[in-house]
């Protein structure tokens, strides 16, 4: 996992395992960890605009191909409200961006000079980590719930055809942003047993990335996830 990965995933993950931890005792209601897996299905990167030198200058939504997702989860419900709680929500994906066929605004009207071309796709790597609240109905078996919550998100952007500032020369870059990401969720959970469940799981999230480097563009982030898994509730 390279540096700013690692540097994410401590920063969205410690504080709030550091929290959990101090609210737990003998007495609390419940905790749980849970895995999850599922799939990505991007809207695509939206609002795509230059930025520095090529400020002023869009580009039509890239569109992006559909990703498998694997993760983890942490939570706790508290004793004197057991349907409301707090969940650390982290998981990762890779939409890569595929080749296609885009419209740019190279000068921005009143002059509006527009060129189609064929771009070439790029990979792209996403980590997302949230704080999310949660309600749910506490039932023995059956426990559906909803919720959303506010965190970070690691986008990686590789491979990216562009051209070199003050040359003009081609160059193949990679640049990363960090930024904010909301995330709203519903789903449901079946006890298989007293301590172990099996959930399934609808989230939307949404994000803004602006990359630097030579890349040089901002773009929307939103996807909707479908996950499973399982979790161990003590």
């Amino acid at each position: 996992m390279e540096r700013p990965q690692r540097r994410w995933l401590m920063g969205v993950s410690i504080p709030l395992l550091a929290v959990l931890a101090g609210w737990a005792s003998p007495s609390d209601a419940e905790m749980y960890v849970a895995g999850q897996l599922g799939y990505t299905i991007p809207n695509g990167l939206s609002n795509v605009k230059g930025t520095g030198p090529t400020a002023g200058q869009s580009t039509s939504d890239l569109d992006q191909l559909n990703s498998p997702l694997f993760g983890f989860k942490v939570g706790y419900f508290f004793a004197g409200l057991p349907w409301l709680g707090i969940e650390g929500d982290f998981y990762y994906t890779t939409p890569h961006v595929k080749q296609q066929l885009v419209e740019r605004v190279v000068i921005p009207p009143p002059v509006n000079l527009r060129q189609t071309a064929i771009a070439p796709g790029f990979h792209m790597t996403y980590m997302n980590g949230t704080a999310n609240l949660i309600a749910r109905y506490p039932g023995k078996r059956f426990q559906p719930y909803a919720g959303g919550g506010v965190g970070l998100a690691y986008g990686r952007i590789s491979g990216v055809q562009t051209f070199q500032v003050g040359t003009g020369r081609p160059v193949t870059d990679s640049q990363s942003d960090m930024s904010v990401v909301f995330n709203a969720l519903v789903g449901s959970r079946f006890f298989l047993t007293k301590h172990v469940a099996l959930f399934g799981e609808y989230k939307y999230t949404t994000t803004s990335f602006d990359f630097g480097g030579n890349v040089l563009i901002k773009a929307d982030y939103t996807a909707h996830n479908l996950v499973g898994g399982v979790s161990f509730h003590f």
